[in-house]
């Protein structure tokens, strides 16, 4: 934290659910690159609390079907693979996995690489079909609100991800309604 500022590093304490997954997956494909994001690390943004999580695991494209061949198993019933919206809602439970394609360029995290970046999940809110068929359009605003109030955002790496995902556009309208821009 720097002096007078009440920013901090965004951080998650993710689920034993996602520490297990996560070591699977290293542990059958140690050169594997892929993030965690669990469906509950918004409600510190949220008014509207998510009660039942899902972990969505994107992995580099290609390689999913293997992931998820390797998962499935383990996690019968509970384990879908690039879903369609109709279909993640159909058989959404509590602590579903989604192997989903990880965009190039995707923010690492600062513990592991696995972990979800604040920068990547704000862009993935409004570039992913499944991620915004689950929280109101009514929130964005407020979940962008707080993040840049509360959070340092590296908004380099935000642009550059949004750019990558054709989504900057989407990134600036609620950064717009904002007064809490670092300044670009």
């Amino acid at each position: 934290m720097r002096n007078g500022d009440s920013k901090r590093n965004y951080s998650y304490l993710y689920s034993e659910l996602s520490l297990d997954l996560a070591k699977k997956i290293e542990e059958q494909y140690p050169e594997l690159d892929f993030r965690i994001f669990e469906l509950v690390q918004l409600n510190e943004f949220v008014n509207h609390q998510i009660a039942h999580n899902v972990l969505f695991v994107s992995v580099e494209s290609g390689l999913g079907t293997y992931v998820f061949d390797s998962l499935k198993e383990r996690y019968a019933g509970k384990i879908l693979l690039n879903p369609s919206v109709e279909t993640f809602h159909q058989y959404w439970s509590e602590n579903m996995i989604v192997i989903n394609r990880l965009v190039s360029e995707s923010p690492k995290g600062e513990r592991t690489v696995w972990e979800t970046k604040l920068e990547k999940m704000l862009v993935d809110l409004v570039a992913d079909k499944l991620l915004l068929s689950c929280v109101s359009r009514g929130e964005y605003d407020n979940i962008f609100h707080q993040a840049f109030r509360d959070f340092y955002i590296d908004e380099s790496k935000l642009f550059r991800y949004a750019s990558r995902r054709n989504a900057k556009s989407k990134v600036l309208l609620h950064l717009d309604k904002t007064d809490l821009r670092m300044g670009l």
